[in-house]
């Protein structure tokens, strides 16, 4: 999904990901309850978030599944990957 709320319309990387609108939080729940709604049994989902302005606990309050693990990347650790499990 977008990660960026004060990206500008113009800008490269609203041009290519996308921002989150006002309605960012019902947007990304909704996402996430459509993701484990088509996942089959034991199906898996690889997230992936930057938390440049939004942090990764604030993206885990909208759904009530858990990742199984995670890791962090990037030069600064804010890409975060997240492995989920549909039970």
């Amino acid at each position: 999904p977008p990660q960026l709320k004060r990206n500008g319309s113009t800008g490269w990387m609203a041009k290519k990901y996308g921002t989150l609108g006002d309605d960012w939080r019902e947007e990304l729940r909704a996402g996430f309850a459509e993701c484990f709604r088509v996942l089959r049994s034991e199906g898996v989902l690889i997230f992936k978030w930057c938390e440049s302005e939004i942090t990764v606990s604030q993206i885990l309050t909208l759904t009530p599944e858990r990742p199984l693990f995670g890791h962090k990347s990037g030069k600064q650790q804010k890409t975060h990957w997240l492995c989920f499990m549909k039970a």
